[in-house]
């Protein structure tokens, strides 16, 4: 196909001088090149979060999802991942703060600022690598079925030529390649992934006539029905994994320490949740309408939905160009991946040669810190890193015959763990690094008990697998957190005692608001409603949508409003 090799070099070569444009004011420092200087603005922040956040797992895991389990997944997603910014608003300014207090760039630099503790900072650094990896292994993994899908090649061409351009210019500018390369690849993917829906909506005779296509089928109309897809304690354990896992991504944690300030971490977590519907909706719409054409995909053929659809609908030009925005999506969480995932191991992982100035030096371990011109490790570079870990992510992505899905709901329960050692390293003095590393063992102990042996949770639990794997959120926080509030007292003899945001402010009226939000989310009075409403959707997409505007109404309030309010 001539023209598809002609819009995907094009894409490439763009993306490439982009890059090399990006990089103009590009400092030697790690702050310049991991943070950016610390200078995203609130438009910015929200572009290259939702960018980074919406990967290949939004696009083809999405619409493969959607395609067996229906349209029950868009609230999970849209409402779920909208929801997700509350934590990024509530953690994130005090994650500011404390990057600023100890010049940390890494959730586990912050935690050994406040703890002091290297063990601490070494095993939330090395569970937040093994975690990223699978991750990533997402990326090249749909780079190689948009390849496919595109020039009917082996899926292996497409995973090494995408590893090999996003390397190449995440290795050009950091952080600030990154970020203005979000700005376009966002752009680019969620106005592509609308032109799509609309060629396959417009090919089913309008969203209500496949609605009702699907409705008047009896292999099809389990799609429009959450009965037997999901019970309760899955829907809600899967949003409750979105809330605790999405700000660990290391991607999105480095973004809130790069912001320039807490208003914009405020107006980006306000927008968050219309970007969420906007970047959702379309994927799972092809997935379920899918169906109509090509019925009875098994589990990687679903995967594949998206492109298929395109391709057929769309043809070679406009189908190839539609499919640019899969690889835009994947190519914006990629870059970030190993941006993020490369400070950890460069800064957290690997003895420094160098005393970090400040108040590292006040620490009683003896410790190397990267030191403060460049970062750079006399041992190995920040590129080498990169590299390393991209070709890990590829061969991971050849090897691994799990699912899109599967890939990333374990990497999401493995992050989900480190949020209460986060939280109450973020807004406590008096925390222990022992507690820091009794909490993350434990509640990583339930993920890996729930990845080898779920039957272990018969009678008591639903067992992890599948479309039930988010079900481990639930024990693995209660173990962490448990863990880590006992472990304190045991080592200190005193309780765990959080700082307060400021007396008298209405933050906990604005946050029993986002919980009744929340609990009505869980709405089983709908549960087996399968019934046509406006545009032939279930009533409880529309109940979904309400609320995350409710919830962007509360966070407008919240986030914007004088210090005194």
């Amino acid at each position: 196909m001539s023209s598809a090799w002609l819009i995907v070099s094009a894409y490439a070569i763009a993306m490439m001088l982009f890059a090399i444009w990006a990089r103009r004011d590009l400092g030697n420092e790690d702050e310049s090149y991991y943070l950016a200087e610390r200078g995203l603005t609130g438009p910015i922040l929200l572009v290259t979060m939702a960018a980074t956040n919406f990967s290949a797992f939004t696009v083809y895991g999405s619409s493969g999802a959607a395609y067996r389990v229906g349209l029950s997944f868009l609230p999970i997603m849209a409402f779920g991942t909208g929801f997700m910014a509350v934590s990024m608003f509530v953690l994130g300014r005090r994650i500011r703060a404390r990057s600023i207090q100890h010049g940390a760039i890494t959730a586990p630099e912050m935690i050994r600022g406040q703890t002091g503790s290297r063990n601490a900072q070494i095993t939330m650094a090395s569970i937040l690598v093994l975690a990223t990896i699978p991750y990533l292994a997402l990326q090249p993994r749909a780079a190689g079925i948009v390849f496919s899908a595109l020039f009917g090649g082996p899926e292996w061409v497409g995973a090494v030529l995408v590893t090999v351009l996003v390397v190449g210019y995440t290795l050009t500018g950091g952080l600030k390649a990154v970020v203005r390369t979000d700005v376009a690849q966002g752009a680019l993917a969620l106005a592509l992934l609308w032109v799509g829906l609309a060629m396959v909506v417009g090919d089913a005779g309008g969203i209500e006539a496949a609605m009702d296509s699907l409705r008047s089928n009896e292999d099809t109309s389990r799609l429009l029905n959450r009965e037997g897809n999901y019970v309760l304690l899955v829907w809600t354990s899967t949003m409750l994994l979105w809330l605790f896992a999405d700000p660990m991504f290391p991607q999105l944690y480095q973004r809130l320490c790069a912001a320039d300030s807490d208003e914009s971490i405020g107006k980006m977590a306000t927008l968050y949740p219309a970007v969420a519907w906007l970047a959702f909706l379309p994927p799972i719409m092809i997935g379920i309408i899918g169906h109509i054409r090509y019925p009875g995909l098994d589990r990687t053929g679903s995967d594949n939905i998206l492109p298929t659809m395109i391709m057929e609908v769309g043809g070679e030009w406009l189908g190839g160009l539609v499919l640019v925005a899969g690889l835009a999506a994947l190519m914006s969480t990629m870059d970030s991946q190993l941006l993020a995932t490369g400070s950890l191991v460069t800064r957290d992982l690997i003895p420094k040669g160098s005393h970090r100035q400040g108040e590292m030096d006040d620490l009683s371990e003896s410790v190397s810190w990267i030191g403060e011109q460049g970062g750079e490790n006399p041992v190995i570079s920040r590129e080498s890193v990169i590299i390393s870990l991209a070709i890990t992510g590829l061969v991971l992505s050849l090897w691994s015959d799990l699912s899109i899905l599967d890939l990333g709901l374990l990497a999401f329960s493995m992050y989900a763990v480190m949020f209460p050692s986060v939280f109450a390293t973020a807004f406590s003095d008096n925390i222990d690094g022992r507690s820091v590393v009794c909490s993350i063992l434990a509640g990583e102990a339930i993920v890996f008990l729930a990845l080898f042996s779920p039957e272990s949770f018969d009678g008591w639990w639903i067992q992890p697998v599948k479309a039930a794997v988010p079900t481990a959120v639930v024990p693995s926080l209660a173990a962490a957190i448990f863990a880590l509030l006992a472990s304190q007292y045991a080592f200190t003899g005193k309780r765990l005692t959080l700082e307060s945001r400021g007396a008298g402010s209405n933050e906990a009226l604005y946050l029993l608001g986002l919980t009744g939000i929340f609990v009505l989310a869980q709405d089983f009075w709908w549960w087996d409603d399968s019934s046509g409403y406006v545009l032939g959707l279930p009533i409880w997409i529309w109940w979904a949508l309400g609320l995350s505007i409710s919830q962007t109404a509360i966070m407008a309030k919240w986030s914007w409003r004088r210090p005194n309010d």
